[in-house]
């Protein structure tokens, strides 16, 4: 293949450094690209839900093992994803994109095709490996070739798509359960895919950063034996395993976690650089993203249930309700960058975070009489608003202090600790219910049952205040614009 002009551009600068792109060139086609990959990673996660009866049918076993298929494609997203700054950097972006690319779609056809459950879980774990490289490989392209004075909008791009997956989802995968067949639900990733690859060729950059990486195995295995039994406790808690079994799992996690502290001291370079929390900036997306992550990660979970078993409407009308306060964040992208640049990140963060909270918090009043769907889509679409506006500002002051050669172990902290609170969040919010349902003697959960849980998941969001306001007054203006007094 012949080399573009980004190719020569990139070649040029040493590694590690940021690539110029020609001053005509829009940071938009850029995010958009990895965006729509994101997008098809969080639709893949949810849209599986509504046809795994029709999937255990089909393959004559019982429908809790379809569980494996989904726990597996979260476990392979999240442990492979220390190696994609490894993998880019010794590779290039754009070569490491495509393939992630194009091996999700050819795993997303083989997922359609499998025959049996055991081919499916391979199928899927081959999904996760790929999603674990496109996105944070995406990610770190956009921060490295974007300026800082346009970086708030090329990540509310980025982030804007990957807000409906979770809201789309579900009524899609219902919609194909119903009118179509369960291979649908794997074959909606091909076209994507087609057009993310043709895109690729000319609107990702190849980039080599960071060469000074090291491949350390203990570091990975590790990490990743750590990841794992926390995904196993988090999905065993979440479908009601014993004490016992969660008391073993635990002890097993928290040993990894001490094996893997004391390999990361002896590190010079690690994948997983947790010095980075040093850094305000940094730190206040990093927990703060995690904590708001938790509440809102439960929302496309609770919201449906709550609707069609608590409070009686239709499969269609739950998802009609998701996709309308689903499309609102693409109304956000403009608002955040103004509201950033007027009032900076730590006020936005902080009001905007407390109304966040509120929005969780007065999703628990739709147990209350005389609400009617269109106020409870009303409601749930000024939530979506908010939530996109923090996610946006989270995202880009997360990247406002860093080094160059510090975006992909960043990228790769943030993409870990995000994925990983928002299954936190759908597993505190089903034990939440099940719990609330088993107090009041309720063989199926009422609608108050889910204002518990949706109360509990909107402390969470407040627990994110401290991170807020522990930013200073000037923190990411260099992005923002904002100048403050």
């Amino acid at each position: 293949m012949s080399s573009s002009p980004r190719d020569t551009a990139a070649a040029a600068q040493p590694a590690g450094a940021a690539a110029t792109l020609p001053k005509d060139t829009s940071f938009r086609p850029l995010s958009i690209l990895v965006g729509s990959a994101y997008f098809m990673e969080q639709l893949d996660a949810t849209i599986i839900s509504p046809v795994i009866p029709d999937i255990a049918r089909d393959f004559g076993v019982d429908p809790l093992s379809l569980n494996l298929t989904m726990t597996i494609y979260l476990l392979c997203s999240l442990v492979f994803v220390p190696l994609s700054g490894l993998v880019a950097a010794r590779h290039g972006t754009r070569t490491v994109f495509s393939w992630a690319v194009g091996l999700f779609t050819v795993s997303s056809v083989l997922c359609a095709m499998a025959p049996s459950l055991a081919t499916l879980a391979v199928c899927r774990a081959l999904q996760g490996v790929a999603a674990a490289m496109m996105v944070p490989v995406g990610r770190t392209a956009i921060v490295h070739t974007t300026s800082k004075a346009q970086l708030v909008e090329a990540l509310a791009w980025f982030i804007t798509p990957a807000m409906v997956g979770p809201m789309l989802g579900p009524p899609l995968g219902g919609l194909f359960s119903a009118y179509l067949s369960w291979h649908w639900v794997f074959l909606i990733n091909v076209p994507v895919g087609l057009a993310g690859l043709w895109a690729a060729r000319s609107i990702m950059p190849q980039l080599h950063h960071r060469a000074d990486l090291r491949f350390d195995v203990r570091e990975w295995l590790l990490a990743g034996a750590a990841l794992a039994l926390l995904i196993l406790l988090i999905e065993r808690a979440r479908h009601g395993a014993s004490l016992p079994m969660l008391g073993v799992l635990a002890l097993a996690f928290g040993l990894c976690v001490w094996l893997y502290a004391r390999r990361f001291r002896g590190l010079a370079s690690p994948m997983l650089d947790f010095r980075l929390l040093r850094l305000p900036t940094f730190a206040a997306g990093f927990w703060g993203g995690s904590l708001v992550r938790v509440g809102y990660g439960a929302l496309p979970f609770l919201l449906p249930l709550m609707l069609q078993l608590g409070l009686g409407y239709t499969a269609l009308q739950s998802g009609i309700v998701l996709l309308i306060s689903g499309s609102i964040a693409f109304f956000t992208k403009t608002q955040t960058t103004r509201l950033l640049r007027r009032w900076g990140f730590r006020r936005v963060l902080c009001y905007n975070g407390v109304m966040c909270a509120a929005a969780l918090a007065g999703c628990a009043l739709f147990s209350l009489p005389y609400w009617g769907l269109v106020g409870i889509t009303a409601f749930v679409s000024m939530a979506s608003f908010f939530r996109a506006v923090q996610f946006n500002a989270l995202t880009a002051v997360s990247y406002s202090d860093l080094p160059r050669e510090k975006i992909a172990s960043a990228t790769t902290l943030n993409t870990m600790a995000w994925q990983l609170a928002i299954m936190l969040g759908i597993s505190l919010s089903a034990l939440a219910v099940q719990w609330s349902a088993n107090l009041g003697a309720r063989s199926t959960p009422a609608d108050s049952d889910f204002s518990v849980a949706f109360v509990l998941v909107a402390l969470f969001a407040c627990a994110a205040m401290p991170c807020y306001r522990a930013l200073s007054a000037r923190a990411g203006a260099e992005l923002s614009g904002h100048r403050a007094p």
